[in-house]
């Protein structure tokens, strides 16, 4: 069997999964990240994966570029896994299968997986008649149960894939994002909110999700910063360079929140209330495993 595995990830949670199922199928994994400055993308494998991070119940921004650039072939057997750290993936792979139709792909089965929350957690001050945002903590011991969940569902995903099966895709509360779609709440108060949240109060032609490249306005940095450049080697869209030794964000963002992440003394922050959150990136991926 001839496969590849195309992964985006910014803490480790969604290369790890690609890799796990790369073993599993031997199949080479591809990281979408170094495709970027690539205008086609064409791989004539047998069997294609996807595997992403779901963000706000839909696909990364630069995912949704890769779909529009890869090139698919008819015969293509393409399916997809996600991971979340919330209540569940909302209806991304519903997304994803029509995105792939446009491309003239059929998306086989898109798959959920949950893994330890990595992004910052809103929360309403009504001390402060303001929201709070902080990192969500996931104890070793969730973080465990999570990763013993994810190998036996890696047996699930295998065996569907060898045999060529398709239909399963796992979404959650379809019915409520459905009509949240409807009336289009993300487009007007979601962005205003999450775009508020992270100091940016200028208008914005910009769709929700392309939005996202502006809440890097959130981000900061403390006295602990050392100049060590794990920030600016570690994004994915070259979205941070140092100046004066400090890093600056340039408003290219993908929210991955790796800067955040592996920054080796915290020094990172978003907001004012996340320096004393404990971070999170894979046990057992290194940052040079993400670093293209």
């Amino acid at each position: 069997m001839n496969a590849v595995i195309y992964y985006f990830s910014g803490t480790g949670n969604s290369y790890a999964v690609a890799k796990d199922i790369a073993d599993s199928i031997n199949a080479e994994t591809i990281s979408i990240v170094a495709t970027i400055h690539t205008e086609k993308v064409i791989k004539s494998a047998d069997v294609v994966g996807i595997v992403f991070p779901d963000y706000h119940s839909d696909l990364p921004t630069i995912v949704k570029r890769f779909i529009n650039r890869i090139g698919i072939f008819d015969e293509q057997y393409i399916f997809a896994v996600c991971t979340y750290g919330g209540k569940g993936p909302g209806l991304t792979m519903r997304y994803l299968k029509k995105l792939i139709k446009k491309r003239g792909g059929n998306l086989a089965g898109g798959f959920a997986v949950r893994m330890p929350y990595n992004y910052i957690v809103p929360t309403i001050s009504f001390k402060q008649c303001a929201i709070e945002i902080t990192l969500k903590e996931v104890s070793l011991e969730e973080q465990r149960k999570m990763f013993s969940d994810w190998n036996k569902k890696l047996e699930m995903i295998t065996d569907f894939v060898n045999n060529r099966k398709e239909g399963v895709f796992e979404t959650s509360a379809e019915l409520l994002l459905k009509f949240i779609d409807l009336i289009k709440v993300k487009e007007s108060v979601g962005k205003y909110i999450w775009l508020k949240m992270a100091g940016y109060t200028r208008h914005t032609s910009l769709s929700f999700s392309e939005s996202r490249q502006l809440m890097d306005y959130g981000f900061h940095v403390n006295e602990n910063c050392k100049s060590c450049g794990t920030c600016e080697k570690i994004c994915p869209v070259s979205n941070i360079t140092l100046l004066e030794g400090k890093p600056s964000w340039q408003h290219n963002c993908e929210q991955c929140f790796a800067c955040l992440q592996w920054c080796p003394r915290s020094a990172i922050q978003f907001g004012k209330n996340t320096e004393n959150n404990t971070r999170y990136h894979h046990p057992d991926v290194k940052a040079s495993d993400l670093m293209i």
